[in-house]
């Protein structure tokens, strides 16, 4: 099989998402977006610590409770968001600032330095895409980030639609008089994840989960295919720039899985690819080359 003409990667893309489908997909749907929010409230007044006993659950029901995209999806796009917050005082409101880190909890993580917002107990978060508001803005900006890194597990650049929108928002959020600090950042950062030079990393996630969805299905020798072609990107990715962080987060995640899916291979090729681009877990990749050796 001939493993890197463009046209047999697009011809297999319908199969990489029946396969996802069928391979992720349970018997009901899942929720859109399951939700993990750890807000520490160690730092703030006792008062304010009282105000803020059910922020946690009033963000999860915000994000729980709201349809993010159009079609039901095989399962929960996972959003975990955890935040220190500091008490900045009351004029009309009390006002609160965070650091703060959103992941998906396994290989896509964002550090947010400039979180400002007002809230107190008794408001309503309310989904509102016209009227700024500096609390459920950022949790929305996320929320269609880490719905877009999703989407594009099932179709190639499949997140497009949710990135866009979440560039609206930093575009928007810019405009805040009162709490514009942050959404400079936010939008250098969506422009990264849509920029032409992302897009090496958006292939690599497609294919490696669309190779483990196609090993789930006992389809072996596609699923080896589609893994091969991600390692190809991978070692381009680190000929350009061996010091690129995402090289480094998407092998922590996944070097298991690579590991394990290349288990029936009739030579070491593609480990020995596989030490060299990723040392750190050599000893992983030695084990598997063993197993072939016997």
């Amino acid at each position: 099989m001939n493993l890197h003409p463009q046209g047999w990667l697009y011809m297999k893309s319908s199969i990489i998402v029946l396969a996802l489908l069928l391979a992720l997909s349970p018997d009901t749907h899942a929720q859109q977006v399951k939700t993990n929010f750890l807000i520490h409230l160690e730092t703030l007044p006792v008062s304010q610590a009282q105000e803020l006993r059910d922020f946690n659950r009033n963000l999860k029901d915000y994000v729980e409770g709201w349809d993010w995209v159009n079609e039901d999806l095989p399962e929960s796009v996972n959003l975990h968001i955890e935040a220190f917050l500091a008490y900045r005082g009351s004029i009309v409101k009390t006002q609160y600032a965070a650091k703060l880190t959103a992941s998906n909890g396994l290989d896509i993580k964002y550090l947010d330095r400039w979180w400002f917002f007002e809230f107190e107990r008794d408001d309503l978060l309310r989904h509102d895409e016209v009227q700024f508001h500096p609390l459920t803005w950022l949790i929305d900006f996320y929320t269609q980030i880490m719905v877009g890194h999703e989407l594009d597990k099932f179709d190639e650049f499949g997140g497009d639609d949710h990135f866009d929108r979440a560039k609206r928002i930093a575009v928007d959020g810019r405009f805040s008089r009162e709490y514009q600090r942050g959404w400079d950042e936010r939008l250098e950062l969506i422009e990264g994840i849509i920029a032409d030079e992302f897009k090496p990393f958006r292939r690599i996630r497609f294919l490696f989960y669309g190779g483990m969805a196609l090993q789930k299905e006992n389809n072996n020798t596609d699923a080896s295919a589609f893994c091969r072609q991600a390692i190809d990107i991978l070692v381009e990715q680190r000929r350009r720039n061996a010091r690129d962080g995402n090289i480094k987060t998407f092998l922590d995640a996944h070097y298991l899985e690579l590991a394990d899916v290349f288990s029936s291979e009739s030579s070491s090729d593609v480990y020995d690819t596989l030490i060299r681009i990723d040392p750190d877990h050599k000893s992983t990749y030695m084990k598997y080359i063993n197993k072939l050796e016997h």
